[in-house]
Formats: structure tokens, sequence, C-alpha cells
């Protein structure tokens, strides 16, 4: 692990064979090093079973001498994919401890196996470079450096290290549920590798995947740097001469990234929506999709902002507003209600002329609201009680199109 942070590290281990050679193996580094790790389970609630395994990976980190922290998860609701939302919620819950307790890095026990079947996994929805990208070994990611040292071991080679020091795993019998697509995958993993794509191939393709990847981002960050304009306001300008004149993939790749960087999504929108769009700049009409409003702004010019009817109002001022504004407001009123600004708003405040922002955009800036009165509009009152800020900074619109 050649980018361990400082401090303690935190090593995720379900019971299963490959987290409990990974925290064997972690136990002797720090041991050799002198650093400090902490032991990490999620209990997803889902099986009887769950609880005996968390108090299992309990017992071998009391005879290791480690610290051990059980995480419950109760949020599902029986909907949409079982597999993700657990992934999703592990995650998050990971991360809420390990900032919580000043945890720099989370170590988790990734296979080459792993790599394999995600990359078939991926391969049958259709995927293109990105979703067949293999797994960074080291990605910083929600404020956490992730790290997966396993990547390039089979799954068996770790099984084998523990029986060669007597230590037993546990078997979740979900690995023998077909319900689940990874389990597809790896059950027909035997009959890929007579044909000569077994977990190796497979494998060296995702990690090829990754370079080609690279490679593109690589390319568009360097066309938005010469193309996009980010603002304060929360809004992208684009240039078209220079972005028209880019290749397809590249402009389809920059056009996502100013969109989720705009609606602040986590997935890039679908292709087909993403086409049209593009169809659309290149012939100069308006277009909405995945929360985006994509209008031409003056000559040789579009602006992505933030569609209005889009943004939900709420009188949480303390939390993060539309996954990207940070309110600061000295009010001294409640309820306050923080919401788009919308047609109701700007009509009150055509001060914003007077501004460098469009239309569209000062619709979406985020206002504040006592009984349906307009208290504030923290980007126009410059010296006003409420100030907002976007979460991220308006350089981030760059770096984020990398991934780290």
């Amino acid at each position: 692990m050649r980018s361990v942070p400082e401090g303690r590290v935190a090593v995720a281990v379900s019971g299963g064979g490959d987290s409990i050679a990974l925290l064997l193996l972690l136990a002797r580094w720090a041991q050799n090093t002198g650093r400090v790790i902490e032991v990490v389970t999620v209990d997803h609630g889902l099986r009887p079973e769950a609880a005996a395994e968390a108090e299992f990976v309990s017992g071998v980190c009391a005879e290791l001498g480690l610290h051990h922290t059980v995480l419950n998860w109760q949020g599902w609701d029986g909907q949409g994919n079982l597999m993700n939302a657990a992934r999703q919620a592990r995650r998050a819950l990971i991360v809420r401890w390990a900032i919580g307790r000043d945890i720099g890095g989370v170590v988790t026990g990734h296979t080459r196996d792993d790599q394999a079947e995600t990359f078939l996994m991926r391969l049958a929805r259709g995927s293109g470079v990105d979703g067949l990208a293999a797994m960074y070994p080291e990605r910083r990611a929600d404020g956490v450096l992730w790290l997966r040292p396993l990547l390039g071991f089979r799954r068996e080679e770790l099984r084998d290290y523990l029986r060669k020091r007597g230590v037993s795993w546990v078997e979740d019998p979900s690995n023998e549920d077909e319900r689940f697509d990874r389990i597809k995958m790896r059950k027909a993993m035997g009959m890929l590798g007579q044909l000569g794509l077994g977990v190796d191939v497979l494998s060296d393709t995702a990690n090829r995947m990754r370079r080609a990847r690279h490679a593109l981002e690589v390319t568009t960050q360097a066309l938005a740097y010469s193309v996009a304009g980010p603002r304060q306001s929360g809004v992208v300008r684009l240039q078209l001469d220079g972005f028209l004149a880019a290749p397809p993939e590249v402009q389809l790749r920059l056009l996502a990234h100013i969109m989720g960087w705009v609606a602040g999504a986590e997935y890039r929108p679908r292709l087909q929506g993403l086409e049209r769009v593009l169809a659309g700049i290149s012939s100069g009409q308006t277009h909405t999709l995945a929360g985006c409003l994509i209008s031409p702004f003056g000559k040789g010019c579009f602006e992505i902002c933030r569609e209005v009817n889009a943004m939900k109002p709420t009188e949480n001022l303390t939390a993060m507003f539309d996954r990207r504004w940070r309110i600061d407001c000295n009010l001294d009123l409640t309820p306050l209600t923080l919401r788009a600004l919308a047609e109701d708003g700007i009509a009150q405040r055509t001060d914003w002329r007077q501004t460098a922002e469009s239309r569209n955009s000062i619709l979406s800036t985020p206002s504040i609201w006592y009984n349906n009165e307009l208290k504030s509009v923290p980007l126009l009152d410059k010296d006003g009680a409420c100030s907002c800020t976007l979460n991220k900074g308006v350089q981030s619109f760059f770096e984020s199109i990398l991934t780290h």
C-alpha cells in the first residue's frame, strides 16, 4: 500500500475468506510498522446469521488485539436492487464512521476474482469503457482514501493462506444464491475459463480499460479547460466552437460531467438522453435532462443551469441544499424555507439584471423565505444575513473529471 495515510487505518471485514485473510495480513503489517489499525463490520440485518458473523469477527479481532466496531443497517425497504442498496448503505456507514474517528484510509478485500466478475456483470449490461474499467487499487472518494491491496490475488490463494494458518472464515449462503447477478457470473467462470475467458484474462482486460478511461478523462479535462466556464452561481457556460470540434466521445463525456456537476448527481445521464441533448446543442435547441436546463446563451455559447422544478424546498438550512450548496443564515425566524428563487421570487428582485448572470441562472439560485415572504437571495445579497457557497468550489469542476 503505497499511499497509506498517516494515523489510524481501518479495514472492512465481513468474516468471509477474503476479508479475514486481509485482516491477518494487515495485523502483521501493523505489528511490523508500529501502525494502528481498526476493524469495522457492517451488519445489514438481512440474514439471521449476520449478527453471529459479526460476533465471529469480533472474536478474531480480540485474539489479534484489535479494536472492532459493528455498524448496523436498517434501511432496506424491500424495493429496488438489494445488492446495490446494501453496497451503497455499507459504504455510507463506513464513511461516516471513518470520518467521525479521524480515519483517513479504509482497506477492503477486493480480489482479482471480484474484478473479473464485475467486468462480466457490466459487459452484460452493455457498459462502455468506464463501466468495464478495473477498480483502482487506491482511490479517494467521499473524503476517504479507499485501498484495495488484494486486487492482484485470486480468491483461492487467500483461502490457502488461511488454511495454512489454521484460521477459519464464514461462508455467506448468499454466495450460492443465483438470484444475484454476481453469483451467476461467478458460477459461469468455470465454463468461460474453458473458452479462454478466465479470471486472469477478464481482469487484465479490465485493467486495459482502466488505462483507456484515464486517457479519455485526461482528454476531456483538457477540453473542459479550453471551452467550459463553471461559475460561482453553479452554472456552466460552454463555448461551442471548440466543443463541437472535439471527437463525439469526448463531447459526450464533457457534457455528462457538466450536467453531473450542475445537478450534484452521482451518476451520469443515460447515453440516449445525452446524445439527444448533444444533437440539440448542435442545432441551437433548448433541452432538459437529468435535472438540468441546457439552453443557448448569446452567440456561440450554451449555458447549463439547474432545472428549477428539480430543486426540492427544505426547512433544514444546516444540510446541504440541492446536493451542492452550503447555506449560512443568521435570520432569527422560524421556520425558514430554502428553495429555488423561481418566477415569484425573481419578480421581486429585478436587481438581478445588474449581475453577469442569466435569467435562468437566477431562477435556480437558492433563496430563503419566511411565511411565503422572500427574505434573502444570498448570491444577490452580498452583505446580507445569509450566504451560500458551492460545497466543493468552482475548481472542483475541473479536478473531478479525473477518477482519483
